[in-house]
């Protein structure tokens, strides 16, 4: 049983179609989609997010808060270049170390084979202790909940009776199509 609760925006449904090849996307979807791989594009080819915003407004004729927004939805889908790249190098350093080790050892050079195994503890970070709990995660933190009207009136009359039941709140019913596993759309 799946239910049907709100509209899917458009960068979901472009998110969607990178994930689904059945996915329809309207004209402007797919100018959105375009618009978003060049973003990449250019975040990949070592452009600054402010270089590639300058850029997609001058190539696809967009305003500058369009062009961030696809910059963003770019990051989003494609994940972050500069932390991608970042995980690249390391792996491609420590092959080269893994080569200079090989050698090392074929040339009995015991020193040289020495270093190259500590900079691939350091690349690998071996040599960090691993703290399996993350206390910073545990300690007291302020947490705002932003909610309705109602339900903040709600909280305040139950409040000024002392007592607050987050579970005694009337809930109400909203519309939705209920669709089986099997059934055509209509």
């Amino acid at each position: 049983m799946k239910l049907i609760a709100a509209q899917e925006s458009h960068f979901e449904k472009v998110l969607a179609s990178y994930l689904s090849d059945g996915i329809k996307l309207s004209p402007f979807e797919e100018e959105m989609k375009k618009r978003i791989k060049t973003a990449f594009s250019l975040l990949l080819n070592f452009r600054g997010r402010e270089q590639a915003v300058k850029a997609l407004v001058e190539q696809f004729d967009i305003s500058q808060a369009t062009a961030y927004r696809d910059v963003s939805n770019a990051l989003k889908i494609y994940g972050d270049v500069t932390k991608a790249s970042k995980e690249g190098m390391r792996y491609i350093i420590f092959e080269y170390n893994q080569t200079i080790l090989q050698l090392a050892l074929k040339e009995k050079n015991l020193t040289e084979a020495g270093k190259a195994m500590d900079r691939m503890i350091k690349l690998a970070d071996l040599d960090k202790e691993e703290n399996l709990v993350n206390l910073e995660k545990l300690a007291a933190m302020d947490i705002t909940i932003t909610i309705g009207k109602k339900a903040e009136k709600a909280i305040v009359e139950q409040n000024n009776r002392g007592v607050v039941d987050l579970n005694d709140f009337s809930a109400e019913d909203v519309d939705f199509i209920e669709i089986n596993e099997g059934e055509d759309e209509d």
